[in-house]
């Protein structure tokens, strides 16, 4: 039955809002986010506090917040800090995505490219968002730089627009008793996007992250941590000369493990370094790769 506040079609609430209705449905569908009355036909019906809702959902979306936790947060007030995961969707969801972010990059409009991000995030889980969507759209965008300049100025504009959101969702609250990282690029290397989704994954997963970014000498390295007293430190290069230079270094993190990933690292490479993993495969599965160092401190 509806009630007399409940009078809005769907569509009339993605108008209203922003939001599109095929975003609005997946909402509805994982988290509860939606409460409509129903007609005598069976057709929803949604009101006002719907709005509130999703207008709130979109607010923590935007302050860097996953989907699940911001749904419960816009619905029942403060959520605890354990994050909620939204149900697989199909591949061809992902890949639809991925080709709406193509065609907004490839056509410079950042509106466009926030609003396929926002669909992204809101209908996949962040790992997945980041496997099957983000990192290869920007594979795709990379490609055949050597014979079309374009593609240069597409992949910074690429770049640009993506890593304010990752920057965002670096900054999820976490609890007081969470495990931490430091993730740093080694000195020399500029490409650090692989290593700033690495740290969302593992924010994503409750982890404090210490994100330092691109460039960093290795004795700025030790002496942060040396400071913040991170369990892992977390080494990303794409260059493996970048890498090498890193390992001659012979780092020293006293009391702290180390996750090395991106093209410049081999796996051989663990072991050169105390207390060191390599992580290899999907970025989904990054969190493994950091339990596997706290296991290798422990044991050495």
């Amino acid at each position: 039955m509806t009630t007399e506040r409940s009078v809005l079609r769907i569509g009339e609430i993605s108008r209203r809002t922003g939001v599109t209705v095929p975003t609005l449905r997946a909402w509805e569908r994982r988290y509860g986010h939606l409460d409509p009355a129903r007609t005598d036909g069976g057709h929803r019906l949604y009101s006002d506090d719907d709005i509130d809702r999703v207008r709130a959902m979109r607010r923590l979306l935007d302050g860097g917040w996953s989907a699940g936790a911001a749904a419960r947060e816009a619905v029942s007030g403060p959520a605890p800090v354990t994050r909620f995961r939204p149900l697989p969707t199909s591949g061809g969801a992902a890949v639809d995505l991925a080709d709406r972010l193509v065609q907004a990059i490839d056509a410079f409009e950042a509106p466009s490219a926030d609003a396929v991000l926002d669909d992204v995030f809101a209908r996949l889980d962040i790992p997945r968002a980041l496997d099957e969507v983000v990192l290869p759209v920007l594979r795709r965008i990379g490609e055949g730089w050597q014979t079309d300049p374009r593609v240069i100025a597409r992949e910074h504009f690429a770049t640009n627009t993506l890593r304010p959101r990752l920057q965002r969702l670096l900054r999820v609250p976490v609890h007081s008793g969470a495990r931490s990282c430091l993730a740093a690029a080694p000195e020399g290397e500029e490409h650090d996007l692989g290593l700033l989704a690495s740290s969302v994954v593992a924010v994503d997963a409750g982890w404090r992250v210490h994100f330092l970014g691109a460039r960093m000498p290795t004795a700025a390295i030790e002496r942060s941590v040396a400071g913040l007293h991170p369990e892992v430190v977390v080494i990303g290069a794409m260059h493996r000369e970048h890498a090498e230079a890193f390992l001659d270094d012979h780092p020293r993190f006293v009391g702290a493990a180390v996750a090395m990933g991106g093209a410049g690292f081999v796996p051989d490479d663990a072991a050169r370094l105390r207390d060191a993993v390599v992580h290899q495969g999907p970025i989904s599965g990054f969190t493994g790769t950091l339990q596997r160092a706290l296991a290798a401190r422990r044991v050495i």
